[in-house]
Parts: structure tokens; C-alpha cells; sequence
């Protein structure tokens, strides 16, 4: 298991490597959407994604220990907690920095 400042985390190395590609790809995917104000939104995105998957996984009991298991990630309530968690920073970032999600962006 991950040890932070003495801390047990409750995720091994395999379960922790998964939380933070699932926290990057759905930063980058937040990233693509709409119209960004500035280019690095998606770090906060991600940083955000990233404790709410460990919030999702770890932190509400019996409401955390349902799914697959991945070397201690529990991964349906990581997800759920990345995206809701996530979702909700992006969003703020991107009203107090001026973006949009309405306006359409080329790919």
C-alpha cells in the first residue's frame, strides 16, 4: 500500500497508477469541450479527478466497497467520485477564468 507522510493511503502501486491516467484522461477530455479561457485547466482538473477518485474508493465506508477491485481501488466509486468531483473544479475553473462549454471548439 502507498504510505504519504506516514499515512496509509489504502491503494497500492497498481490501484494508484490507475486513479491518476483515469484523473488525466478525464482532465483532457474536460479539456477538449467548450472554450478554455487558459491552457492549463485541465491541472486542476486532474489534481480534482484525482481525490475524488480516492474519495470515491476509499473514503465512505460501505459505500466505497462495491466493484471491481484493482490492487485496492475500488473502481466504479473512483470513477464516479473522479467525475463528480472533477466535473465540479473544472466547472468552477472554467467560469472564473472566463470559458465556456457552450461554444463549440474544432478538433
Amino acid at each position: 500500500m502507498i504510505e504519504l507522510f506516514g499515512w496509509n493511503v489504502g491503494v497500492g502501486f497498481g490501484g494508484g497508477l490507475i486513479a491518476i491516467v483515469g484523473a488525466l484522461l478525464l482532465a483532457a477530455i474536460g479539456q477538449y469541450i467548450g472554450k478554455t479561457a487558459i491552457g492549463y485547466e485541465w491541472i486542476f482538473a486532474a489534481v480534482a479527478a484525482l481525490v475524488g477518485a480516492w474519495l470515491g474508493s476509499e473514503a465512505f465506508g460501505t459505500l466505497s466497497t462495491w466493484g471491481p477491485l484493482v490492487d485496492g481501488l475500488y473502481v466504479v466509486p473512483a470513477l464516479l467520485g473522479a467525475i463528480v468531483v472533477g466535473g465540479v473544479v473544472d466547472g468552477a475553473v472554467r467560469w472564473v477564468t472566463g470559458g465556456t462549454y457552450l461554444e463549440p471548439r474544432p478538433i
